[in-house]
C-alpha cells in the first residue's frame, strides 16, 4: 500500500520545521523512540531546548532527558551549554574505526506511568489497549498495575512489537510455571526485553529464533548443573548466554570433562571455574579430548627436555594452570551463582 501527504489540514494548522534525511534514513534504527522524540522536541523550537522542557513534554525526570540528549551530542547533531561545533570527517578511515573507543551505553530509566497514563496510552494506540486484554488471557489473570506499566513502557519506551511483547509473556509464564511457587517478577521482563532489544530482535522469526535458543541453553543448563552436582533453579539470562557460549565452542563431551577437572580441583563446585578452563581451550584451540591427550603429550615432552634445577624440580608450566585457574575463579565476580 502506498502512502501520501498532503500539507492541507488540521495537523498543519500550527505550522511545521524541517527534519534531517538522516533522521528517518540512519538514525530511525540507531536511536530509541525517546531519543528521537527529544529531538523532535528541540527541531520544532528553532533548534533550542531544555531537558526540563524535554522531560516535561516526555514524562520523564530531567536526569533522563540529559541522558538521552548525549547520544545526539555523541553523534554531533546536539551541542550543550554553547559548546561550539566541530566540523568532522564526513567518513572515518577503517583505522580510526578499530583505535576508537567502543560507545558507552547509556541506562535510560522508564517512565512511571499513572493508571490514567495507561488508560491515556491504551486509548491513543488501538494496539496497546488489545495488548492489555491478550496478556490477560496470557496470563490467565488480571494484570496488576505494575504489569500493565510494564507492557504500556515496552511499547512506548522501548519500541518493541506488540506481538514479540506477547511473547516474551508467554515465556516468563512458562519460566514461572516450571519455578514451583518461586515466581519471577516484572523486573525479569524487562531484563529481557532490554537484552532482546540490544540484540536487534525486532521480528517474529528473530523472537522466534531466540526462544528456540533460550530453550536449548535451559536443556543445556539443567545438564551441565546435574553433571557438576549443582543444584540450581533456572539460570538468570547471563548464565543462559554463558553456558550457550560453551555449547557454540564445544560438546557436552569436553564440557563435561572441564567439569571432572573442575571436581578434582575444588573443594565446592564453581561453574566460573568451568568457564576459565574452556576459555583456555578456546585459546589454544583444544576441540576435543584427543586434543587435550596430545597437548598433555607435547607437555610432558617439554618437561622432559628442560634443565633439571639442582633442587630437583622441572621447570616448565602445564598447557593450563589449575591453581591459577582457582584463584581467578573464585575471584570471578561476573557471574553470580
Amino acid at each position: 500500500m502506498d502512502y501520501s501527504i498532503v500539507p492541507i489540514g488540521g495537523i498543519w494548522s500550527s505550522g511545521s520545521f524541517n527534519i534531517p534525511l538522516a533522521l528517518a534514513d540512519k538514525y530511525i534504527k540507531l536511536a530509541s523512540e525517546y531519543q528521537i522524540k527529544a529531538l523532535l522536541i528541540i527541531l520544532s523550537t528553532n533548534g533550542r531546548n531544555t531537558s526540563g522542557e524535554i522531560a516535561k513534554r516526555l514524562g520523564i525526570t530531567a536526569s533522563d532527558a540529559e541522558e538521552l540528549m548525549e547520544f545526539w551530542i555523541s553523534e554531533g547533531v546536539v551541542f550543550a551549554d554553547g559548546a561550539v561545533p566541530v566540523q568532522t570527517a564526513p567518513m572515518q578511515t577503517e583505522k580510526a574505526k578499530e583505535n576508537a573507543e567502543p560507545v558507552k551505553k547509556i541506562q535510560i530509566t522508564a517512565p512511571v506511568l499513572t493508571p490514567k497514563d495507561i488508560i491515556s496510552a491504551a486509548q491513543e494506540n488501538g494496539e496497546i489497549g488489545e495488548l492489555l486484554n491478550e496478556a490477560q488471557i496470557v496470563l490467565g489473570r488480571t494484570l496488576s498495575h505494575s504489569e500493565r506499566e510494564m507492557l504500556v513502557n515496552m511499547v512506548n519506551f522501548y519500541g518493541m512489537k506488540t506481538e514479540i511483547v506477547l511473547m516474551i509473556l508467554q515465556y516468563w509464564r512458562s519460566v514461572n510455571e516450571k519455578e514451583h511457587g518461586r515466581v519471577k517478577g516484572v523486573a525479569y521482563v524487562l531484563k529481557i526485553a532490554q537484552n532482546w532489544m540490544e540484540d536487534g530482535i525486532q521480528t517474529i522469526e528473530d523472537a522466534e529464533e531466540k526462544l528456540k535458543s533460550l530453550e536449548r541453553s535451559d536443556r543445556l543448563w539443567a545438564e551441565i548443573t546435574a553433571i557438576a552436582g549443582i543444584s540450581h533453579k533456572k539460570p538468570t539470562l547471563k548464565q543462559s548466554e554463558m553456558v550457550l557460549e560453551w555449547s557454540k565452542d564445544f560438546s557436552i563431551e569436553m564440557i563435561s570433562y572441564a567439569i571432572e577437572q573442575m571436581r578434582e580441583n575444588t573443594a565446592a563446585p564453581s561453574l566460573p571455574y568451568v568457564n576459565k578452563i574452556l576459555k583456555q581451550w578456546k585459546k589454544k584451540g583444544i576441540k576435543t579430548l584427543q586434543d587435550i591427550a596430545e597437548e598433555n603429550e607435547r607437555f610432558e615432552k617439554s618437561k622432559s627436555a628442560k634443565q633439571v634445577k639442582p633442587d630437583d624440580k622441572i621447570t616448565g608450566t602445564p598447557s593450563y594452570n589449575l591453581d591459577e585457574i582457582m584463584k581467578n575463579a573464585l575471584n570471578n565476580t561476573d557471574i553470580k551463582f
